[in-house]
């Protein structure tokens, strides 16, 4: 079974991508055919997410597990997991939508849809069937994130007097330091 992906940024209009790769082809092998159409560093962490039709994250595959949670599933890896392991045939039939999420600091994607799958088919290899328009650049500008961003407030009122300190039953560091306390 071929699955073919149209892939999309919310950042460049004229960016399109055009995939079609084989069903029990892996995560990793998709995640490196869009590096590389992209023409973006291998070095960096990506993810995977397999949305609802309103694009809302639904589960995430990913290059390396970094949840922590004992209790939470592990997320499953993409070189482990094939499309076919997490892409349902009913899922192939209603138009599938995942996020390649290529920048993790500053939370940027591609929208990929899969828009046709093909039965009694398969490739070796992933293809890419049409290539148009220069990809968004991988890594987003942090700085530009946050220059708009008010934090006049963040650390407190700036009117701080010591003097207003009750510090009654409170020994000076300098007691603390000595042993005295």
């Amino acid at each position: 079974m071929i699955y073919h992906f149209v892939v999309l940024s919310d950042e460049v209009d004229n960016f399109r991508r055009e995939i079609d790769i084989d069903a029990e082809a892996t995560f990793q092998e998709l995640n490196d055919l869009l590096l590389k159409t992209c023409a973006y560093k291998k070095d960096l962490m990506t993810s995977f997410f397999v949305c609802d039709e309103f694009w809302e994250k639904k589960k995430e595959i990913t290059a390396v597990d970094m949840h922590d949670d004992p209790e939470k599933e592990p997320a499953p890896l993409m070189e482990h997991t094939h499309l076919s392991d997490i892409i349902s045939e009913k899922d192939a039939k209603n138009k599938l939508n995942l996020l390649f999420e290529f920048d993790i600091m500053c939370e940027r994607y591609l929208y990929m849809q899969l828009k046709e799958v093909r039965d009694h088919e398969h490739l070796l290899q992933p293809v890419i069937t049409l290539e148009k328009g220069k990809a968004p650049k991988q890594e987003g500008d942090i700085d530009a994130m946050f220059k708009d961003l008010d934090t006049s407030d963040m650390y407190g009122d700036d009117s701080f007097n010591d003097d207003e300190l009750d510090l009654d039953g409170y020994q000076d560091l300098e007691d603390i330091e000595s042993g005295g306390y």
